[in-house]
């Protein structure tokens, strides 16, 4: 399940931060361990680990600073694309606004890894046709406005996290000799720069905590209950990747489980009928919410950057449901036609990330001008750090930034690394064109701003 849509529920005005972190931590987990494990243990064999461990420390805690700083300070609405306006102006909000569009290659890696879980238990089914298949049936349902999936979300991913917790406390039962032997020639297969592309290959999840500066309107008490949500829900998100990701990448030979989805490791973990028991309550109805919910969480911020103008209004319309059918058919479009033409889970992966990392170093641009742009409510904010010490977080976190973008480039080839960077640009051009026809109008909507604007 899509971040966005799990925790939404909990932010209403009488949530309670436990429950925030707890949700965050469902969330976070569920889907993206489930179709970036295999990537991990290509890269790196038994240390996957070791590759979620950092991919938690740089995307849970260094790259959520911006954000957790600015809902300390601010209660607001528009999540970064608002932080972005209120910042550096309207053109860097319409940028970021824009840059989100590739987020919705993102449903094709979900679906993707689908299609391998189906097809590594039933070897006759093709993976990319149920794959196309399976984004299809999501893809009408929204169309229709169907909202029965909305309302068992959260039993749901209960129900998921569960089985992760099971199948890692299975599988330490289950573990290869010498999974502790972190000098074995099995511990990092490609050596530094393996770990560097596993970790780049799965930080994107850890990053997505960040989301949550998205209901710092709606939460109560937010410019308290946001940051430690984040930060409580980077913690726990770190527990069950670090544990499942050990466990998977542990219990079989690493030539065996290389580049697999998790059900090889399951088989050997869980006896008799608990393994199809897993597979339906684990990764399928993981990745098949995920797909679901994530049709509105993906397509909200486009709706909203529609609303402000930096994409034709027109665009944005809704069907006799209510639903935008021309963004749901432009985002399955663009999930269903790569799929057809056989695009690996990697490359979706890699043109996500790209472009992500691309974003969060605009983001870091923002977030060194909040002291000197908002000078009292940076003094004032409720998590406030010395300027030295916020600094020197913000640079190791650009350093990350850069170096993750550079293993990005590297796992990729030449031809997918230009698209991206072509990508990029056209949709900053095609922001700054918006801009400038005076067609593009931002609405803020944040507490305290007009008199930071009137100084």
């Amino acid at each position: 399940m899509d971040i966005n849509y799990w925790v939404a529920a909990h932010l209403s005005p009488t949530g309670r931060t436990a429950k925030i972190a707890w949700a965050i931590a469902a969330a976070g987990s569920a889907s993206g361990i489930f179709s970036s494990i295999g990537l991990a243990t290509e890269q790196t064999g038994r240390s996957a680990w070791v590759a979620y461990l950092l991919a938690a420390l740089i995307g849970g805690f260094l790259r959520v600073i911006p954000p957790l700083i600015f809902t300390s300070m601010f209660r607001y609405k528009g999540g970064n694309y608002a932080m972005a306006a209120m910042t550096l102006g309207p053109l860097a909000g319409g940028i970021y606004a824009l840059w989100w569009l590739p987020m919705f290659l993102s449903r094709g890696t979900s679906a993707s890894a689908l299609g391998q879980y189906l097809q590594s238990v039933f070897p006759g089914l093709s993976p990319r046709w149920t794959s196309v298949a399976l984004i299809t049936i999501v893809f009408v349902v929204n169309l229709f406005g169907v909202k029965v999936m909305a309302k068992v979300q959260r039993p749901l991913m209960a129900v998921t996290v569960g089985t992760l917790l099971l199948f890692t406390a299975f599988g330490l039962t289950k573990l290869q000799p010498g999974s502790f032997a972190v000098t074995s020639p099995e511990y990092y297969t490609g050596g530094g720069l393996g770990v560097l592309l596993a970790v780049t290959l799965v930080i994107q999840p850890m990053s997505a905590l960040a989301l949550l500066c998205g209901f710092s309107w709606e939460a109560k008490d937010s410019k308290r209950n946001i940051p430690f949500a984040i930060l409580a829900g980077s913690c726990l998100v770190t527990l069950i990747f670090v544990g499942v990701s050990f466990v998977a990448g542990n219990t079989l030979p690493v030539g065996e489980m290389a580049g697999k989805p998790m059900t090889y490791a399951a088989r050997q973990i869980f006896p008799g009928a608990l393994f199809p028991l897993f597979l339906l309550l684990g990764p399928v109805l993981a990745l098949c919410s995920n797909l679901n919910a994530s049709m509105s969480t993906i397509s909200a911020p486009v709706l909203g950057a529609i609303r402000d103008g930096w994409l034709p209004r027109s665009i944005g319309r809704n069907n006799r449901h209510g639903s935008p059918w021309i963004v749901y058919t432009a985002m399955w479009l663009i999930c269903v036609i790569p799929l057809i033409l056989g695009v690996s889970l990697k490359t979706f992966v890699a043109y996500t990330m790209m472009t992500q990392r691309i974003s969060g170093l605009l983001l870091l641009v923002v977030a060194f001008h909040l002291p000197n742009r908002f000078p009292r409510q940076w003094a004032n904010a409720l998590w406030h750090l010395p300027k030295g010490v916020y600094y020197l977080l913000l640079t190791l976190s650009g350093l990350t930034e850069v170096g993750t973008l550079i293993a990005s480039a590297i796992a990729t080839s030449l031809s997918v690394f230009l698209g991206n960077l072509c990508l990029v640009a056209a949709l900053a051009a095609y922001a700054l064109f918006r801009y400038r026809s005076g067609k593009a109008h931002v609405v803020i909507q944040a507490e305290g701003f007009e008199e930071c604007r009137a100084g």
